[in-house]
């Protein structure tokens, strides 16, 4: 019955968090997903830049119930607690945050083997923390010594694959944002079975380094600052026409990994100096022009030509004919929406990095609520078929409202590049001559043109 109810619960909370990563970010991309073995018992080695929705993003993604380990701590409120016990959480504790219950950790050991012997997934975060900066960080031996440990009890025939997944976003937690996820190659344990036998400990530090090294392959992992503000400022002026040979070519932050990663094997081949010379140069003109495209309120290309100006013309008619429905769609979803923003704030208390999670769990309960108050409401006092199309017509609203945001923005921009080009072309004409020098080194770093 137990197992049932774990069963249950987990798809069911999965089901939930599916729904809500459709609507929080405008983009999830994920490549290597074949790759996932579907036969072993698995442990999963992820980065950790935003909290719980690490473990929403990879619950999203695999189908096979994984068993996350959590932090002792998150089991000391009672209702948090039974929540995470009968989703089948397993806790870890800490030394530095429950030093007097550390000997809890054998059973929870104890249930991780059984799980793995029973062909389950454990996921792991092996930072430890979580944390936004887009590189991983040095991770700790649990995951290792967990999947030594449950080999070796089984005489290293259970066939244990280690996982090593990359989650990657321009800017980790942001309300529609994008996000790339990235399945790495599983890690056999077979080749560890004589090392293992003659050091375990020396054995357990050669696979936490193999599986760092994997991590660090699947994420951004970008730790020379000259690349790292090289591609935040890529970020702003935008390079959509570049063509990269990569799956997902609609996703930003799979462009954003994609070129970062380029760049790093160029600084790694090229005995650094030569390639440390153009991305030098390149990220000085990159600077200087997201610098002044920045003061003038400008993203991406600063004029197009006939292209920017049917722009500008279709998204004025798209405004102006969307207006009414996305205000009335907006004034039917504010207030579940506020209310969401704050309790999700409250929720998470001091911890960040739980925002995003705790924003995006409250708007489900409280969107689930509001719709339902207003279903019965009308229902009771206008008609049930009235109350259907208004709550049908709010539910699609809130994508609606989101969609008529994004056409806003979009047209203040094109706005305002018409008007600077009918002000100063001479201006942005230079901005358009810098940015053309700008592609034409970036396309030859990374062997494009």
């Amino acid at each position: 019955m137990k197992m049932i109810t774990e069963r249950f619960l987990y798809h069911f909370f999965r089901y939930l968090v599916s729904i809500g990563l459709r609507f929080y970010y405008k983009d999830i991309k994920v490549i290597g997903l074949d790759k996932f073995p579907r036969d072993n018992p698995i442990i999963t080695a992820s980065n950790h830049p935003t909290g719980l929705m690490d473990v929403f993003l990879v619950l999203y993604h695999v189908k096979k119930q994984i068993k996350f380990t959590a932090a002792g701590g998150l089991f000391k409120n009672k209702l948090q607690a039974a929540f995470l016990t009968s989703a089948g959480a397993i806790p870890l504790y800490r030394r530095k945050d429950t030093p007097n219950e550390m000997d809890k950790n054998v059973e929870s050991f104890e249930n991780c083997y059984q799980e793995l012997e029973a062909c389950g997934a454990i996921g792991f975060y092996p930072e430890g923390t979580s944390h936004p900066e887009p590189w991983v960080n040095q991770i700790r031996t649990g995951a290792a010594r967990l999947a030594m440990q449950a080999e070796d009890r089984n005489n290293f025939n259970l066939n244990l694959k280690v996982v090593p997944i990359g989650i990657n976003s321009l800017k980790p937690g942001s309300f529609r944002g994008s996000v790339f996820v990235k399945f790495g190659n599983p890690i056999s344990l077979k080749k560890y079975n004589d090392p293992y036998r003659k050091n375990s400990v020396e054995a357990v530090e050669q696979l936490t380094a193999e599986i760092q090294k994997e991590m660090e392959s699947c994420t951004f992992h970008i730790k020379n600052n000259t690349l790292l503000n090289l591609i935040e400022d890529i970020k702003i002026i935008g390079f959509d026409e570049l063509r990269l040979d990569y799956q997902n070519p609609n996703s930003r932050a799979a462009k954003y990994y994609f070129i970062t990663k380029i760049l790093e094997d160029k600084i790694a081949w090229n005995g650094k100096k030569t390639a440390i010379t153009k991305l030098n140069s390149l990220a000085n003109k990159t600077s200087e022009l997201k610098q002044q495209i920045q003061q003038l309120g400008l993203t991406g290309h600063p004029f197009k030509g006939i292209i920017t100006i049917v722009r500008f013309f279709y998204l004025f008619i798209i405004s102006l004919l969307g207006l009414p429905f996305a205000l009335m769609a907006a004034i039917g979803n504010v207030l579940p929406f506020i209310l969401a923003k704050n309790l999700g704030r409250k929720i998470a208390g001091k911890d960040i990095s739980l925002i995003p999670a705790a924003r995006l769990m409250s708007g489900l309960v409280i969107y689930f609520i509001y719709y339902s108050v207003l279903f019965i409401f009308m229902g009771i006092f206008v008609s049930i078929s009235i109350s259907l199309a208004i709550s049908l017509f709010l539910l699609g609203g809130g994508y609606l409202t989101l969609w008529y945001w994004e056409i806003l923005k979009a047209f203040t921009i094109v706005s305002r590049k018409i008007y600077y080009w009918l002000m100063d072309k001479k201006m942005m004409s230079e901005l358009i001559r810098l940015r053309e020098k700008i592609l034409i080194e970036l396309s030859s770093l990374l062997d494009l043109s």
